[in-house]
C-alpha cells in the first residue's frame, strides 16, 4: 500500500514524510489536533491508506498508536532507502529506520521504535516498543533497550548492557552498566541523576482527532 497518512505534524513528521517519499510512498497529509500554522491537516481519513505515527514523545506515540489499532487502522513501517537492514533482523509495524541507520544481524525492533539518522543497532540487540535512538546513537552487540526509553544523540551503549523502561540516556553518554526502569543516565561513564527531563512541544491528543 503506497498511500500514507501521517499522525503528527511537528518536527519528526517532516523527517518521516521525506523518508516515506524517498522510499516511493505518497504522503496524502497529516493528522494533528494542534498543528503548526504552516501545516494543513486532514479533516477526514481517506479510505484504504496506511498510517504512521510520527510523534517524538515516546508515551504519546504509544497512546496514539493504541487508538489507531483500536480503530483497525493499518500501521506501516518506514525505512529510508539509505538504511542498511540485515535480512535476519526483525522489525515490528510502526517503526522508523532513518537515513544511514544500520540494523544488524538478529536485531529486533519492537512496535513504534524510532531510529534517527546514523544510529546503529548492532547484532542480537533488542529494542523494545516505542523506544527512540537519536542521531548517531549506538547500541553494541546484545544490548537490550526497554520500552519508551530514549537514547540521545551520540550516546553509546556497551555490549551486553540492559537498560530498563522509560529511561533517558542523555546526549553523548557512555553506558557500561545495566540500568533499572525510570532512570536518567548522563556522562561517560554514565551516572544516574534525578533531574527532570524537559519535554518538547506536543499537541493535545485528547482533543477531537480523526481516527
Amino acid at each position: 500500500m503506497k498511500k500514507l497518512v501521517i499522525y503528527g505534524a511537528w518536527y519528526l513528521s517532516r523527517v518521516i514524510a521525506e523518508a516515506a517519499e524517498a522510499s516511493g510512498r505518497e504522503v496524502l497529509g497529516f493528522v494533528d489536533p494542534e498543528p503548526p500554522e504552516d501545516v494543513a491537516t486532514l479533516e477526514t481519513l481517506p479510505e484504504n491508506v496506511a498510517v504512521f505515527v510520527a510523534i517524538g514523545n515516546n508515551h504519546i506515540r504509544e497512546a496514539v498508536t493504541s487508538s489507531l489499532l483500536k480503530h483497525s487502522r493499518r500501521i506501516t513501517t518506514i525505512a529510508h532507502p539509505t538504511a542498511c537492514i540485515s535480512p535476519s533482523a526483525s522489525i515490528d509495524p510502526g517503526s522508523f529506520v532513518g537515513e544511514l541507520v544500520v540494523v544488524r544481524t538478529n536485531a529486533t525492533l519492537g512496535q513504534g521504535v524510532v531510529l534517527q539518522a546514523g544510529s546503529i543497532v548492532s547484532h542480537d540487540c533488542q529494542v523494545k516498543s516505542f523506544a527512540t535512538f537519536g542521531p548517531n546513537a549506538v547500541a553494541a552487540g546484545r544490548v537490550c533497550i526497554g520500552q519508551r526509553t530514549l537514547v540521545g544523540a551520540g550516546a553509546s551503549i556497551a555490549p551486553g548492557v540492559s537498560i530498563g523502561e522509560d529511561c533517558t540516556v542523555t546526549v553523548g553518554a557512555g553506558v557500561f552498566k545495566d540500568s533499572e526502569n525510570n532512570k536518567k543516565l548522563i556522562g561517560n561513564p554514565a551516572q544516574v541523576v534525578t533531574s527532570p527531563v524537559r519535554g518538547s512541544k506536543q499537541s493535545n491528543w485528547d482533543l477531537n482527532v480523526v481516527w
